[in-house]
């Protein structure tokens, strides 16, 4: 059983973006936890893989990595595009905490809620439609 077997006739049918190639987000997901951490072809070459002991240290990691972000990119004197998950939400705490604590503004940083679809114009759904977030 997979997404691509049990995708038609459910409410997921047509929900995803045209272009996206499923079987390759399957096959993405396909692997055992024991082989998660093995290097893929596609990855980027500085990506590399971090086990946490739980979400505690999961969302202080986060936290850090999005503050660090935002500081090179502030350093750097460019604009910063975030797409932001819904969680997990301790994350958005600890990027406040580094943030405050460095003293870094956010001036330059546009955030999108990685759930929140939208057009080439940036239109998105109205808020009573399946799959729209409010």
């Amino acid at each position: 059983m997979n997404l691509l077997s049990t995708i038609k006739g459910s409410l997921l049918e047509g929900f995803f973006p045209a272009g996206w190639d499923l079987a390759k987000i399957d096959a993405c997901c396909s692997h055992a936890p024991d082989e998660i951490g093995e290097r893929q072809s596609w990855w980027h070459p500085d990506f590399e893989p971090l086990a946490c002991r739980d979400l505690a240290e999961f969302e202080v990691r986060m936290g850090h990595e999005v503050a660090l972000e935002i500081t090179r990119t502030r350093d750097a004197g460019k604009e910063l595009i975030l797409i932001l998950p819904v969680g997990p939400m301790g994350m958005y705490r600890w990027i406040v905490y580094f943030l405050q604590e460095w003293g870094v503004s956010c001036a330059h940083v546009h955030g999108f809620n990685m759930d929140e679809w939208s057009d080439a114009q940036g239109n998105t759904l109205p808020g009573d439609t399946a799959g729209a977030f409010e």
